[in-house]
């Protein structure tokens, strides 16, 4: 238990996901924006990473996959930014070119 980050302080075990999703909802409704749920957190993460250079094989250890095509298949998503970048790369226009530009 000690590895784990959510651990209840009071009881010593695994915080539920339901809690979490309660408390994001909480900040959601405030901020008026959609809801969603904390599992969301970690494919907007595996997403970034990516887009970002993060090494494939590293993010799956991060992730605790036993094989790269469930990180890479599951939780890494292709945005619009990351297609227009791989196209600008193929052109060779990309060395110095922020998206969306």
């Amino acid at each position: 238990m000690k590895e784990l980050v959510f651990v209840n302080a009071r009881t010593g075990i695994p915080t539920k996901n339901s809690s979490y999703n309660t408390h994001i909802y909480k900040l959601c409704d405030k901020a008026g924006i959609k809801h969603f749920c904390m599992h969301a957190l970690r494919h907007t993460y595996a997403t970034r990473a990516i887009e970002r250079g993060v090494n494939p094989k590293a993010l799956q250890k991060l992730l605790g996959h036993a094989s790269l095509q469930v990180t890479m298949d599951t939780y890494v998503h292709v945005t619009d930014d990351s297609m227009l970048l791989a196209v600008r790369q193929y052109e060779g226009k990309a060395s110095n070119t922020t998206l969306g530009a």
